[in-house]
Formats: C-alpha cells, sequence, structure tokens
C-alpha cells in the first residue's frame, strides 16, 4: 500500500555514512576467506551464518578476475539460505559500480546508494579483493540499505510491528469516515424535511445553521480521518525526524480550528440574529482558536528552527569527519 521513503533513506545514508561504512567493512573482511573462490559450500554456510546475523544482508556472490559471476546466495521470502535461483551465474558484471570503480591496492570499495535490480530496493554495495592458489577474485556482498540504517538506529523490532500499527489505523480512520457519513446523512434529511413539512418557512432562518452546523462537524471528522490515513497508512514515515511529527500534528490541529472557528462563527451569527444569547460562548470559541492557532505557528516555528540546528550540527561533524579521514590517508 505505501512505498520506501528514498529521500529520507538517502539523507539517512549520508548522515550514518561513517557508521555504515565501518560495518560493512568489518563484515566483508570477516568473511572474506581466500577458500570461498573455490569452496561453495564454505560461501554457502557464510552466508547462511551472515544473513542470520544481519538480515540487512541481502545477497552474497563472487566474481572472477573479468567481473563474470561465479557464484551467488541470496535469502528468500521465508528466509532460507540457497543459491539465488542460479539468475547470475555467469553473467557479466564488468560495468557494474562495485567492480567497475574497484581500485587497484583499495581495501574494500563501497558504493554510494543505488537501486537494486534484484530487490528494486535501494541498496549499497561492498567488495573486497581475495586470492587463492594463485587464482583472484572478488567477493560482494549487497545490503538492503532502509533495513541497515534501521539496524543501526536500533530501529528493527518497531519496523516489524509498523505493519500492525498501520492496519489498526486505517480501521480507525474508516470508523471516523463512517462517522462523518451518518452525520452528513443526518444533516442532509434534516434539511429534506424542512422543505419537505407544511411549516417549513417559519424554520427557513434557523434550520440551515443546524444544517451547517452537523456538515461542520462531519467534514472536521473526515478530514481527520483523511489525516490519520494519509500520514500512518499510504505515507512511508520516517519518526527519528521532528519534521515528520511536525507536520501530522500541523494538519491535525488545522482539522481541529476550521471546526472550532465555523462553530463560532455559525453562534455568532445566530446570536446577531436573535436566535441565540451565546454571545459570550461563541466570543470565547473565537478567541480559542486564534490562541490555538499562535500556539500553533509558534510550535511549528521553533520547531523547524530547532531542527535546524541539529541538522547545522550534524553537517558540521560529517564534514570534520571527512576532513580527519583525508588526513587520515
Amino acid at each position: 500500500m505505501h512505498s520506501a521513503n528514498y529521500i529520507s533513506t538517502i539523507d539517512r545514508y549520508h548522515e550514518q555514512s561513517r557508521s555504515i561504512r565501518e560495518l560493512i567493512e568489518s563484515i566483508i573482511t570477516g568473511i572474506g576467506e581466500p577458500r570461498l573462490l573455490t569452496d561453495q559450500a564454505a560461501l554457502h554456510s557464510v552466508t547462511e551464518k551472515l544473513i542470520d546475523l544481519y538480515p540487512f544482508v541481502d545477497l552474497v556472490y563472487l566474481l572472477d578476475e573479468e567481473g563474470v559471476q561465479v557464484a551467488e546466495y541470496g535469502a528468500d521470502e521465508t528466509g532460507y539460505i540457497n543459491r539465488a535461483m542460479g539468475r547470475g551465474k555467469g553473467t557479466d558484471r564488468s560495468q557494474r559500480p562495485y567492480f567497475k570503480f574497484f581500485e587497484e591496492g583499495e581495501y574494500v570499495h563501497l558504493t554510494e546508494p543505488y537501486l537494486s535490480s534484484a530487490s528494486r530496493d535501494l541498496c549499497v554495495s561492498a567488495t573486497l579483493q581475495i586470492e587463492h592458489q594463485g587464482r583472484v577474485g572478488y567477493l560482494v556482498i549487497d545490503v538492503d540499505l532502509e533495513a541497515m540504517i534501521s539496524f543501526l538506529l536500533g530501529d528493527t523490532l518497531r519496523r516489524r510491528i509498523e505493519p500492525v500499527f498501520r492496519a489498526l489505523y486505517g480501521l480507525f480512520a474508516a470508523a471516523m469516515m463512517l462517522v462523518a457519513g451518518v452525520l452528513f446523512y443526518s444533516s442532509m434529511s434534516e434539511l429534506v424535511n424542512a422543505l419537505m413539512e407544511p411549516g417549513w418557512a417559519s424554520e427557513l432562518q434557523l434550520k440551515p445553521f443546524e444544517v451547517i452546523v452537523v456538515l461542520t462537524l462531519a467534514m472536521a471528522i473526515f478530514d481527520l480521518a483523511k489525516t490519520v490515513f494519509e500520514e500512518e497508512v499510504l505515507m512511508e514515515k520516517d519518526v527519528h525526524r521532528h519534521s515528520t511529527v511536525r507536520r501530522t500534528m500541523t494538519r491535525f490541529v488545522a482539522a481541529i480550528l476550521v471546526a472550532i472557528l465555523i462553530e463560532g462563527l455559525l453562534t455568532m451569527f445566530k446570536v446577531s440574529m436573535g436566535y441565540s444569547d451565546e454571545g459570550v460562548v461563541a466570543t470565547l470559541m473565537v478567541f480559542a482558536a486564534a490562541a490555538l492557532l499562535v500556539a500553533l505557528g509558534l510550535y511549528v516555528y521553533l520547531g523547524a528552527l530547532a531542527e535546524r540546528a541539529l541538522l547545522g550540527n550534524n553537517g558540521r561533524s560529517r564534514r570534520l569527519r571527512k576532513v580527519r579521514d583525508q588526513d587520515e590517508h
């Protein structure tokens, strides 16, 4: 029902690039045994242990000296480790980034994020050159970038449970839409009855106010249901970003503000026409809505300032790390 938020994933990659590189380098160097070039059983065993420990690893495969794929193992939908259907064996991978840009003397080559041809998800690949009995080959692992970032952030369990939350939010949104539909039907019935009854003319000025009140409530509930459905069910959210939470809160409060303002204005109109004596209540509703609007503006403004400051600090930290890495090399 929803698609991955690639922009958020790429942003997270740049924020955590040093940690990602260090983890992938430690993984591939830890399994890069020379015997993998000739021992397919060993490659299968290593892949099985690797995917069991690091569920974000999608594929492990070998390339020969010319960049032609020799063997490939991966996990299917059930998590079973097997030879990946033989789909890649014998394929020329010499033009792929993980082989083409591997430099002589380089320890481990890590690509930038790209769309995997196998899973269609964002991934990164790491390449390690190995030698055995005079043969030269390249060990490559494909890593699901989104899953790896979740692993680094300790967010794996939440992502597993997330489909349950989405389903529950969908049920709540559907229930609110049904309530909005009942209110809409009720208001239309009142309007039709007022027009059909013999004494409708005497109520013509007051009845529209009653109908509009119910319609406004129906619209507010529908808008809330739409907000919940879009934000929590359809969209792929990055809960670690303040802007995501701020957007959801803004839309939620805005829907309530519209309902309160319309209700207050309608009450004031009824007071001015002599149909109600609740002028104080109407005035308080309008002032309360205005205060809520000011508070919402401050919340958005201060939240944006705080996030900009955090991003600025992260950017400076990344630049310092980059300079430090260059000095080390």
